[in-house]
């Protein structure tokens, strides 16, 4: 399957160190300020210098911290990707109370590391809403393969596959991608990408990311999707598509 190949600026969540490269630090998922259901869990990245450090923070606790309440928050083993990002699944040990503002206490166990996607703060903060989520989100319309996109930098080539889905969810969802090279005997890569209006984006930028797309080479993309509590909509087929080919307009 061939895509049209568009030359656009791709608008990345974290700060740039030097033009297109994101500084060292974390992103944390649902991103901070959300409302998010009692129930939640949440997803911390890092990133660079961060990377490893999250990468060994499985077995650790937190605390969540709200007025006159806190609970722990178990880290538990989530995906490393081959490109300097790594990802634990955090999950608090009860649920939140309602109508409250809840602080990660972050610097239990990563002192100074800046929330990329938190506007550099290091404290991030979620508000809890009216109660637990508990139902499976459900298709409105399933995955597709949109288009892919393609951009040379000073730093490197951005490549990524965008992938269009809607779902009948109110709390914030993500995807956990795996991806295979078809026909060719590789280990797969394995991580998670936020679902932002409708849209996923599988592939890197110039600095680094969380799947490596070979120019023009074929893939196989498991999506499995879930809300903020963990809860999965239903299973849907496999994707196939091919990643970007640089045409000959592109710088």
């Amino acid at each position: 399957m061939h895509f049209v190949v568009l030359l656009l600026v791709l608008m990345l969540s974290a700060p740039a160190a030097h033009a297109d490269c994101p500084s060292d630090g974390v992103q944390v998922f649902p991103m901070p300020g959300a409302v998010v259901p009692t129930n939640t869990r949440f997803l911390l990245e890092g990133l660079g210098a961060f990377s490893s450090r999250v990468a060994e923070l499985p077995g650790r606790v937190l605390r969540l911290q709200a007025d006159g309440h806190e609970v722990e928050v178990r880290i538990q083993r989530g995906w490393t990707s081959a490109l300097g990002r790594s990802t634990v699944v955090l999950r608090p040990s009860g649920p939140l109370k309602p109508g409250h503002v809840y602080t990660l206490r972050l610097d239990d166990v990563l002192p100074g590391a800046k929330v990329l996607n938190g506007g550099g703060a290091t404290l991030p903060e979620w508000h809890s809403g009216r109660g637990q989520d508990v139902a499976r989100p459900r298709w409105l319309e399933r995955p597709a393969v949109s288009e892919g996109l393609f951009r040379r930098t000073r730093e490197g080539t951005e490549r990524f596959v965008k992938l269009r889905m809607s779902l009948r969810e109110d709390s914030p969802s993500y995807v956990v991608v795996t991806l295979w090279r078809r026909g060719q005997d590789m280990a797969p890569q394995h991580y998670f990408t936020p679902l932002h209006d409708g849209v996923a984006l599988v592939g890197h930028q110039a600095c680094g990311g969380a799947f490596a797309l070979e120019e023009g080479k074929s893939y196989r993309a498991k999506l499995e999707v879930f809300d903020a509590a963990g809860n999965t909509a239903p299973a849907v087929p496999n994707l196939q598509f091919e990643a970007p080919v640089a045409t000959q307009e592109n710088p």
